[in-house]
C-alpha cells in the first residue's frame, strides 16, 4: 500500500494555509472556533481546490497530457482554478460547462477570458454527456488528453484532503485542537456523498 508521499504531486499552492480562531464568534458560543484558511492557497483566488489538482495534474502530466478537460456549472471555481492550474504547468485547459447559471463574461467567466481559456458550454443536466464530449473532442484534437471529473471529484482529488488533513493534525497540535477532524467527519461524509451524486466519478486519462 502507498502513503501519501508516494503519490506523484505538483506544487500549485502554499502551504500550510494557517488556522485562525474566530474571536468574535468563540466569545458569542463560549468555546473556541478555528477556521482553516483555504482561501489562502495562492493560486488564482485561491481556494481549497488547489490541493486536489496537485495530485490530479501530477497524474495528467506523469501521463504526458496536452490538454486538460474539466467540467461543473457555468460559474464553477474548480473549472477555473484547473485552467489557472493546467496553463501554469504547460498544458491547454479546455472547459466543458453546463449552459446553466450565469454565463456572461463575469465572476469567473471573466477570469476564463482573461487567461485565454477556452470554454464550451453544453445545454444538458447530465455530466456523462460532457465526459463523452470531452473524448469527442480530444479525438478530434489528436492530442494526448487528460479529464478531470467535476470538482475534481475522484479518489486521486481527494488525497488533497488527506494532506489536509495532516496539516490540521499538525497545526493543531499547540493550539490543543483535538478533536476537530472527528466534528468535521460527519460533515465531509455528507458533502461528498452530495457531490457524489450530482457528480459521477469518471475515469481520467484520455
Amino acid at each position: 500500500m502507498k502513503t501519501l508521499n508516494e503519490f506523484p504531486r505538483v506544487s500549485l499552492g502554499v502551504f500550510p494555509t494557517p488556522i485562525q480562531r474566530l474571536e468574535n464568534i468563540s466569545r458569542l458560543l463560549g468555546t473556541n472556533v478555528y477556521v482553516k484558511r483555504d482561501d489562502l492557497t495562492g493560486l488564482g483566488l485561491g481556494g481549497n481546490k488547489v490541493r486536489m489538482l496537485e495530485y490530479l495534474l501530477a497524474d495528467a502530466r506523469s501521463r504526458g497530457a496536452e490538454i486538460v478537460f474539466t467540467t461543473g456549472g457555468a460559474q464553477s471555481n474548480h473549472a477555473m482554478l484547473t485552467a489557472a492550474a493546467a496553463g501554469k504547468l504547460g498544458m491547454r485547459p479546455i472547459l466543458i460547462l453546463k449552459e446553466r447559471g450565469v454565463t456572461a463574461r463575469r465572476g469567473n467567466q471573466l477570469l476564463e477570458h482573461l487567461m485565454g481559456t477556452e470554454v464550451r458550454f453544453m445545454d444538458t443536466d447530465d455530466y456523462a454527456d460532457i465526459y463523452a464530449e470531452m473524448d469527442r473532442v480530444g479525438r478530434e484534437l489528436g492530442r494526448p488528453y487528460y479529464k478531470i471529473p467535476c470538482g475534481g471529484s475522484n479518489a486521486l482529488g481527494a488525497l488533497g484532503y488527506v494532506d489536509c488533513a495532516r496539516e490540521i493534525l499538525e497545526q493543531g497540535q499547540p493550539l490543543t485542537i483535538s478533536s476537530a477532524l472527528r466534528a468535521a467527519a460527519a460533515p465531509w461524509r455528507a458533502w461528498h456523498w452530495a457531490r457524489s451524486s450530482f457528480c459521477p466519478a469518471q475515469g481520467s486519462p484520455g
